[in-house]
């Protein structure tokens, strides 16, 4: 489905490639851009510790600032070269109407993130559940 999106011409105003190195957005920053990886890896940086590595074809990132307006929360930098959809706040409006599948697919994406999410709450409420009174 990726694949057939990007191949729409009315895409290419959002298409941008990152060189491996290259910073995408530093951890603190004010903007607010979404993203949407087509090809290559990323590296996820909070304070100086690498925490993840974004190598899914469609994967999501810079949701939390673009849907919250909160500042960057991480650094992301290409791990190689990349080539994104880079969305401006700004312009999501247009973007999904004129590309309702990926509407979808960012829909279903934090749907899933939720329920990840969901998941370690509640792993950590049993686990805290089992550490004795006493301990605490």
């Amino acid at each position: 489905m990726l694949e057939e999106i990007v191949q729409n011409p009315k895409l290419n105003k959002y298409l941008t490639t990152f060189k491996i190195g290259q910073t995408l957005f530093l951890e603190g920053d004010d903007s607010q851009d979404l993203f949407v990886l087509i090809s290559g890896k990323l590296d996820i940086i909070k304070g100086t510790k690498k925490i993840a590595v974004i190598t899914e074809k469609g994967a999501l990132f810079g949701e939390m600032s673009f849907f919250l307006g909160a500042k960057r929360t991480a650094t992301v930098k290409a791990k190689e070269d990349v080539e994104a959809l880079q969305v401006p706040k700004e312009e999501i409006t247009t973007f999904l109407e004129d590309f309702p599948a990926l509407a979808s697919k960012i829909a279903t994406l934090l749907a899933q993130r939720l329920e990840e999410t969901s998941q370690v709450v509640y792993g950590l409420t049993e686990f805290s559940d089992q550490i004795p009174d006493a301990v605490i």
